[in-house]
């Protein structure tokens, strides 16, 4: 009997460590800038599948090591002052020396990986890219002061661009199409960085910030968003109608509903943090819905 007893104890033990580990990782995912690092990956491959180039694992490690590193930065540069508003991760992140280092020998890596396959005018682009988003915190952030929406416009412009980073990379020339994802990207995003505005507002409003929730207040955001979205999806039907992206890129319309949501959820509750981690996961659902699309008009091809 006592032989059970400590066994129970021991398995007790074994679950309340599996659980403690599963909740750090969940947090280094989450706080550590993994997921949007995640999603830039799965910007690259989405757009690889939309027009079907051959991807290499080294622009993917470069595109991963590139947002992880800004992530990482800007969260911990913001963690003091993101107690006001995600005190949790303003605590996970409180070694700044820690992250400093981290990421500078994350940079240095990339580089050393640009240097290896890339050429010189990728290794510039994505030295600037890194430098932009590094940057973002001290010196462009504070331009929303003056120039309403910018640190979205700013996030957002980054983001698209790594639809055009595909085609820089491999040397390919960048059609309409190409531009059409980009700007498709930059709508979404928009609709993702106004949504994590909503989280901060108080923040903004204290900083002096012209963020869309602190100009127009929580009656008004949630028309904006629902209305980016709308528009959005509706970019999407135009451009395939009008042949600039594939068929099967129409597999992306269930982002509708999904946004729609997790922006309904915020609205409800502005402390709903999962409803933000269901929309930084976006980026992640483009590729995973595209490859689906395509998968399935290859299969009825065939069929």
């Amino acid at each position: 009997m006592s032989f059970n007893v400590h066994s129970i104890g021991f398995g007790s033990e074994c679950n309340s460590d599996i659980v403690k580990l599963a909740g750090l990782l969940w947090k280094e995912i989450v706080f550590g800038g993994h997921l949007f690092a995640t999603g830039s990956v799965s910007v690259i491959m989405a757009c690889a599948t939309v027009f079907m180039v051959p991807v290499s694992l080294d622009i993917l490690f470069v595109s991963y090591l590139l947002f992880y590193a800004i992530y990482l930065y800007d969260y911990s540069a913001g963690a003091s002052s993101d107690k006001l508003t995600n005190e949790e991760r303003a605590r996970y992140l409180q070694c700044k020396n820690k992250s400093k280092c981290i990421v500078v020998a994350v940079s240095v890596l990339m580089f050393m990986v640009l240097l290896t396959f890339a050429n010189t005018i990728t290794i510039l682009i994505g030295l600037g890219i890194l430098a932009l988003g590094l940057l973002y915190g001290s010196h462009f952030k504070k331009l929303t002061k003056k120039i309403p929406a910018f640190k979205n416009v700013f996030v957002s412009l980054v983001w698209s661009f790594m639809a055009l980073f595909l085609f820089v990379y491999y040397s390919l020339p960048i059609t309409y199409g190409a531009l059409m994802l980009a700007l498709f990207i930059f709508i979404r995003m928009m609709n993702i960085q106004i949504l994590f505005d909503v989280r901060d507002v108080e923040g903004d409003i204290e900083a002096g910030l012209l963020t869309i929730p602190a100009l127009f207040g929580e009656k008004k955001y949630p028309f904006i968003l629902r209305m980016i979205n709308f528009v959005s999806i509706f970019f999407v039907i135009v451009c395939v109608i009008q042949g600039l992206l594939p068929f099967f890129t129409l597999a992306i319309m269930p982002m509708f509903y999904y946004a729609v949501t997790y922006i309904d959820k915020v609205v409800e509750s502005r402390k709903n943090y999962s409803s933000y981690v269901f929309a930084a996961c976006e980026p992640i659902m483009w590729a995973l819905l595209i490859f689906a699309g395509r998968y399935v008009a290859m299969f009825n091809i065939i069929s």
